[in-house]
């Protein structure tokens, strides 16, 4: 078994002593020198958050501050790492508040997930 991720911990009580719970401020940790050292960053946050049973929006930003995606312009040039933080049940207001309570608009529907076309041995669909 791998060791758990605590790297971003510190991040995370920082954000949480500073008051950013709940609030919708973006706590922003700047530094990164890659695309990919931000996405580590991210994915390390995610998971410092998730063991705190808290939700949290995280995105990473350019060297311009705009959020970038895996089809990076410059993956070469500084990163950054901005979230922010919502105890569970402000995070379901605040998706029910977006979606008005239709699964079919969220950008991810969990109710979708695994009803995947199935195959037969010789690869035709059942």
């Amino acid at each position: 078994m791998r060791k758990a991720d605590t790297s971003a911990d510190p991040v995370v009580e920082d954000a949480l002593a500073k008051g950013y719970l709940g609030t919708g401020q973006v706590y922003s940790i700047p530094g990164f020198t890659t695309h990919d050292a931000a996405n580590n960053g991210r994915l390390s946050v995610s998971r410092a958050v998730r063991r705190r049973n808290l939700s949290a929006g995280i995105w990473v930003a350019d060297q311009d501050g705009q959020q970038c995606y895996t089809a990076c312009e410059d993956p070469s040039a500084p990163h950054s790492v901005h979230f922010r933080l919502w105890s569970k049940d402000e995070a379901r207001a605040h998706v029910f508040q977006q979606t008005g309570g239709d699964p079919a608009n969220l950008k991810y529907n969990p109710w979708e997930r695994g009803r995947r076309q199935a195959y037969d041995d010789a690869g035709n669909p059942i």
